[in-house]
């Protein structure tokens, strides 16, 4: 069995294979998302009101990976504190709102099912969203069942 990782490199990792990730392909995300919607917006499938929901996604995650990299992790990294239980309780609940946030994007994309006739810019707008949802999960997951029991 492997040895479970040392608190400090849990949060490295998830800094590295998680909050830089998000940063760096979620603007790419919002503008493959505003050319579907705006270039298909007869289609049957468009899904419409996905940018704004997209934007809102990735508000959500810009604060609270802000949060946890300045206020969070410190504590965790520094062997924990005593008033740490707050702001992990919070970062819970956020978790709990970006699960609503990704269920809604499902929904809006049909279950990110492509459309048959789908151009290359909405085929690859799936593609990233579906790594997003996967990402957004496998990271909540880390977080919520290795990263904070540690200092509950």
């Amino acid at each position: 069995r492997e040895a479970p990782m040392e608190t400090n490199a849990l949060v490295g990792h998830i800094l590295a294979r998680y909050h830089d990730t998000h940063r760096r392909e979620l603007p790419e995300l919002l503008r493959l998302a505003a050319r579907v919607e705006q270039r298909h917006a007869g289609h049957a499938q468009v899904p419409a009101g996905l940018l704004a929901s997209l934007q809102e996604l990735a508000s959500a995650l810009d604060e609270h990976m802000a949060k946890e990299e300045q206020i969070l992790f410190p504590l965790m990294m520094q062997g924990g504190h005593p008033v740490i239980e707050a702001p992990i309780s919070r970062m819970r609940f956020e978790h709990d709102e970006h699960g609503e946030r990704l269920a809604r994007l499902e929904a809006l994309t049909h279950g990110l099912q492509v459309p048959e006739d789908a151009c290359p810019t909405w085929r690859a707008l799936y593609t990233g969203l579906r790594k997003l949802v996967d990402d957004v999960h496998d990271h909540v997951h880390l977080e919520n069942n290795l990263l904070f029991p540690r200092f509950a």
